[in-house]
């Protein structure tokens, strides 16, 4: 092989397309292939896999994994939801925001601020793909229970909660029977075995930082109270805090290091955190451990599941992302560092179609009591009441820019109460707050009616009588 066009030769003499005696493709199949509806018969596609074959022979363009994938896509463009999302908003667990209820008032039933986004220069508008994680609940109600209660030696047995259900599966484990006593002064942990199998250490005796009563009136109420004295010479050090923190969350299932954790300190007490990471992205699923003033553990909290990977899907550009920033069911709950490294006005959900009240409409005038009618007004005829409806409040329009987005793994329930980790993409705006919003392609997530969500009971009119 002296030259480049020898080589070039033996390519071509070597190429089965050149020695295989082919008919070109009939006008039924080119029209069968041209429309979606039609199916095409076994020894049709054939044929036309035969075709696409010969055209990739010759270098290795594609690979035979692709090839065949490609004609699957042709013949099975439909596509089943992974993901039947839940009927209402899961809200993050740092309490950033919720969704409030519904109200006839006519004065409630729009938000006093409607948003128009608009695109920065420098938003993308590409798109591409991203692993979606399902987290899978480990162990049982039971051992979690009793691998929990000996890191903090927490005497007792395994019961279920008052109000447990298959939909609320409460578990916990002390010495009392009623978890929610007021007279119940024992730690207890408990579980809860859905979601994310969170469990929980309380311990109720830690009552250092509550303020006393130097003084009572005649029918028993506090008068003047002592004001609690913090006692930080009783708090553990950052180390043995950091220490302590580490050996509870590797224990329980966060395999993390001192650098992945958050401390707080302060006179009143000392909490450490820290999040779950998967594929090297911090989630919104945290560890929790806090001391109180009189320096002992008065809380922690963990969960027990692992990152099970479902396959990688599309995902839309930020560009594109932007027309479901005003609709809750795209909302995913974000990484808690984002509260803290981008501190905002509002929250991520303070803008989802939020009902407010008129801030024009006063107190005063709302709670104004009604004027006694003088006796001559009562004489005369007393008029039909008629009703009369507040004029409709006008939402103010905010133009907000979308500047930036990073890409992050967001927190979604599904109906049955399992948590997933989506794609999705975090909105910076030009006002210095952020938005979270889901960046898969539609079709992978089966998305709730926007305008349904779980309401929580109103209370009866006669406060004796239970909803």
């Amino acid at each position: 092989m002296n030259t480049p066009d020898e080589l070039d030769a033996r390519l071509r003499k070597a190429d089965p397309a050149n020695k295989a005696k082919t008919e070109p493709l009939s006008a039924e199949i080119l029209a069968a292939a041209s429309k979606s509806k039609l199916r095409l018969g076994l020894t049709q596609r054939f044929e036309l896999l035969s075709a696409k074959a010969r055209g990739f022979a010759l270098g290795g363009l594609v690979s035979g994994t692709a090839a065949i994938l490609a004609v699957a896509i042709v013949v099975n463009p439909i596509q089943t939801p992974l993901i039947q999302l839940a009927a209402s908003y899961q809200g993050p667990s740092n309490g950033s925001g919720s969704m409030s209820e519904a109200s006839d008032d006519k004065m409630m039933s729009m938000p006093f601020f409607s948003y128009d986004y608009v695109a920065g220069p420098n938003l993308s508008n590409e798109g591409g793909s991203g692993q979606i994680y399902k987290l899978v609940r480990t162990g049982t109600p039971e051992s979690i229970l009793q691998k929990v209660s000996r890191l903090f030696d927490v005497q007792g047995s395994v019961k279920k909660f008052p109000d447990f259900s298959e939909a609320n599966p409460g578990y916990f484990f002390g010495e009392s029977d009623d978890p929610w006593g007021i007279d119940n002064q024992n730690p207890i942990v408990s579980v809860w075995w859905s979601g994310t199998a969170s469990w929980y250490y309380s311990n109720p005796s830690d009552s250092s930082i509550s303020s006393s009563c130097s003084s009572m009136d005649a029918e028993g109420f506090c008068e003047e109270w002592i004001e609690p004295v913090s006692t930080p010479e009783l708090l553990p050090s950052k180390s043995e805090a950091i220490a302590k923190a580490l050996e509870v969350f590797n224990a329980t299932g966060l395999a993390v290091t001192e650098s992945d954790l958050r401390v707080d300190m302060s006179e009143w007490g000392v909490s450490v955190s820290a999040a779950m990471a998967v594929d090297n992205q911090p989630t919104s699923i945290e560890w929790y451990i806090g001391w109180g003033s009189d320096g002992e553990i008065s809380y922690a909290q963990g969960h027990s599941v692992v990152a099970q990977a479902v396959g990688t899907y599309n995902t839309i550009s930020p560009v594109q992302a932007m027309d479901r920033l005003d609709q809750w069911i795209w909302y995913g709950s974000p990484p808690s560092y984002l509260y803290e490294k981008y501190p905002a006005i509002y929250s991520d959900m303070s803008v989802r179609n939020e009902p407010l009240v008129d801030p024009e409409v006063s107190e005063t005038e709302v709670t104004a009591e009604p004027i006694e009618p003088s006796p001559s007004e009562t004489a005369s005829a007393v008029p039909e009441p008629t009703e009369t409806e507040p004029a409709p409040v006008e939402p103010q329009v905010v133009t907000l820019t979308i500047v930036r987005a990073e890409s992050a793994l967001l927190g979604i329930w599904d109906a049955a109460g399992d948590v997933w980790l989506v794609p999705g993409w975090i909105m910076f705006n030009d006002e210095g707050w952020w938005s979270t919003v889901i960046s898969l392609i539609e079709g992978i997530i089966a998305l709730p009616d926007p305008g349904m969500f779980d309401e929580e009971p109103l209370p009866a009119e006669d406060s004796s009588v239970g909803n």
